[in-house]
């Protein structure tokens, strides 16, 4: 019993022991556990269960100093002489797999069968393995008074053995952590060196100073396996540590590598699925979502809308001031367009200055959706017209819409594509900077649209071009009456169409590339004209004028063929005023500077028609050889008594002051008449003073205006 019924029952020592306890286990259960995790590596595994021996015989220390009686105190020095036999096993495999050295089965094997045999000793012998004879002793008192119970008895032979055991286990211990010392690792063989040192200290403690001298203290057996705990603890917290670190690593690079792997992927993603120019989705990108829209449309109901958006002008632009000036004009109405883009819809550039805005299925009907898509469609426009600066040159470009809605009996996408663009060149034909919707008439005029030109084709092939072709006259004339001369304007008589406008098939020639036969044909019917004019005395003026389309002045061997065309055909090329569109300049400026001056010096007169609708350049006209100015019929039409247009003036004195002829297209009124002349305009052109008219029209007008001119 312990001495003096006022001592505690528990002490600092014993509150000691029982933390050292707790440390212990709580040290090998967490080992046991990240042992497992780690599938079962042994450092973890044998560090834990060493921790276990530890709070073991801490708690054999505990009971033995609490103990009430000899047979309680037996017990309890038997459960600590069985944790310390125990702990040899995890003890070395844990020294070798912490200092590198592996698992030697063959001693693992052996030193398990000594330590059961050990262990069967300690349970069989009377006064456990340490003591032959055992027996209660005084109580040890400890400095601030706590008393600890205590036993003596004589020492037996296999506790001798068991003594030597550890002393040898602890030096070959010390000596892996010299080994490891040398082999590099200094920081963790120091701390394994420390840890074995306090406890083979404390071994020293209890054998010599204990047992052998007898001297009243407790066994630190224990307390000594603390710092190894904890130490160890560190230890193998800095080497997880360390392994994290690694993995962490490991999975930053993966990480990394996976991040490239993923931009590489959605670069070449991104570059097969989108425009290289403006970012946006490209024409696969567009057709793609297209289809699925269209076929949830089928299988779900609801509408959308396809939007075909192209600029206008943009051709001019970018020709005349080249394709680094258009690609920023492109991007800039890209951005324009991007930002205008409801969050329900799709913007994807198809090519060239054409856009595609794709709008959801958010409406429910097809009238619901129209309205939508037109609101949208004049935004677009709205946002597309503001002028763009670009290198000192302040630029407008409008935008004609083609709407298409769907579903609407559309066979697929393709067809779906195809009635936008219908809508869309009907939106060209309309003046442009406007939006038109698909309506079924609209398919009606694109058939007939083929069929002219499969008319014109045939024409053309077949050589019926006298039968269904003829030209027909304008007149000039000067402010005084004089005739200055005429314009011949090309006429088609489509066998089933009736007659064909030119506005309708010249376009069409210059797509289908007809334009070149046919301006051929043009020529040489002037020229059959001015033969037979000139054979019938017939007073026709000094030039016939002819239209020049940009794709004939673009071809490179447009003015020899031109020059030697009018020879042969008997004319002289002074006769001939040939009619250019500021369009036909600026898509090639150096080309047709070089074609206009090889057509003047071989005589031809130049003209430059509908001057003020286009670009308008004045450096331009200096530059070239031109002739006359036709002023547009829009500035003459502003001509009324209501209004003082300066427009026409400025332009009449533009052409004077670059030594040109200026002529009025569009003369329909007498104040329009009177108004030129106060100008000083050179020429007049109109219905004021005649309609077109075929050859024999225009030769009996001819005669009546002589008669009239001489009266």
């Amino acid at each position: 019993m312990l001495i003096g019924a006022d001592a505690p029952a528990t002490g600092y020592f014993i509150a000691a022991l029982i933390a050292t306890t707790g440390i212990a286990f709580a040290s090998g259960v967490q080992f046991m556990v990240i042992g497992l995790w780690r599938r079962g590596e042994g450092i973890y595994l044998s560090y834990a269960a060493l921790c276990l021996c530890i709070a073991g015989l801490a708690l054999g220390n505990v009971l033995l100093f609490r103990a009430g009686d000899l047979a309680q105190a037996t017990a309890a020095l038997r459960w600590m002489i069985a944790a310390a036999i125990a702990s040899f096993v995890p003890m070395v495999v844990f020294i070798r797999a912490y200092t590198g050295a592996g698992t030697r089965w063959r001693a693992l094997v052996g030193m398990s069968l000594l330590v059961a045999v050990l262990l069967w000793a300690n349970q069989t012998a009377p006064n456990t393995l340490f003591f032959s004879q055992l027996e209660a002793g005084q109580p040890v008192v400890l400095p601030w008074g706590e008393q600890l119970y205590s036993v003596i008895g004589a020492g037996s032979a296999w506790g001798i053995a068991f003594h030597v055991a550890s002393y040898a286990v602890f030096l070959w211990a010390l000596g892996r952590a010299w080994a490891q010392y040398h082999g590099g690792d200094a920081l963790r063989a120091v701390l394994l060196g420390g840890c074995l040192l306090a406890q083979f200290v404390a071994l020293l403690w209890g054998d010599i100073v204990v047992d052998l001298l007898r001297h009243r203290a407790p066994y630190l057996d224990a307390f000594a396996f603390l710092p190894f705990v904890l130490l160890m603890s560190l230890s193998l917290a800095a080497r997880m540590h360390q392994r994290t670190v690694q993995l962490e690593h490991a999975r930053r690079q993966l990480e990394v590598e996976e991040h490239t792997r993923r931009a590489a992927e959605q670069s070449l993603r991104h570059l097969a699925y989108h425009d290289g120019l403006t970012d946006l989705p490209n024409r696969a990108s567009a057709l793609k979502r297209l289809a699925e829209w269209h076929g949830d449309a089928l299988a779900y109901g609801g509408c959308g809308a396809l939007l075909l958006i192209d600029l206008d002008n943009f051709k001019t632009i970018n020709d005349g001031l080249g394709h680094h000036v258009g690609d920023r004009l492109l991007q800039a109405m890209a951005g324009r367009l991007r930002a205008a883009t409801p969050p329900d819809a799709m913007l994807a550039r198809l090519g060239g200055d054409e856009f595609v805005l794709m709008l959801g299925l958010r409406e429910r009907t097809p009238p619901e959706m129209l309205v939508r898509a037109e609101r949208v469609a004049q935004d677009m426009i709205a946002v597309v017209s503001e002028p763009v600066t670009e290198e000192r040159h302040v630029l407008g470009v409008g935008a004609s819409v083609g709407v298409a809605v769907y579903p609407d009996g559309e066979a697929d996408v393709a067809d779906l594509l195809r009635r936008a663009d219908i809508a869309l060149y009907r939106a060209k034909a309309a003046g442009r900077n406007t939006v038109r919707v698909f309506l079924p008439p609209m398919q009606q005029e694109a058939d007939r649209r083929l069929s002219l030109e499969r008319g014109l084709r045939a024409a053309l092939e077949q050589d019926c071009m006298g039968t269904q072709f003829a030209l027909h006259f304008q007149p000039q004339i000067s402010v005084d009456g004089e005739l200055l001369g005429a314009e011949a304007l090309l006429r088609w008589r489509h066998p089933q169409l009736g007659e064909v406008a030119p506005e309708k098939f010249i376009p069409l020639a210059e797509e289908t590339g007809l334009i070149h036969a046919l301006g051929a044909w043009v020529v040489d019917e002037a020229c059959a004209h001015l033969r037979a004019w000139d054979r019938d005395g017939v007073p026709c003026g000094r030039t016939l004028a002819v239209n020049v389309s940009a794709w004939q002045l673009a071809h490179p061997h447009y003015a020899t063929r031109l020059v030697a065309q009018v020879r042969e055909a008997g004319v002289a090329p002074e006769r001939l005023t040939l009619e250019l569109t500021e369009s036909a300049l600026l898509q090639d400026f150096d080309g047709a500077q070089a074609t206009l001056r090889q057509l003047a010096g071989a005589g031809f007169k130049l003209a430059l028609d509908d001057f003020g609708v286009g670009y308008s350049s004045l450096s331009y006209l200096q530059r070239l050889p031109l002739d006359v100015i036709k002023i547009d019929r829009a500035f003459v039409g502003e001509l009324h008594a209501d209004s003082g247009n300066p427009l026409a003036g400025f332009i009449i004195d533009v052409a004077h002051r670059l030594g040109m002829v200026a002529v009025a297209e569009g003369v329909e009124s007498a104040f329009q008449r009177l108004a030129l002349e106060q100008m000083d305009c050179d020429g007049l052109q109109g219905y004021l003073i005649s309609r077109p008219l075929d050859d024999a029209g225009f030769r009996r007008w001819v005669v009546g205006h002589v008669a009239a001119s001489d009266a």
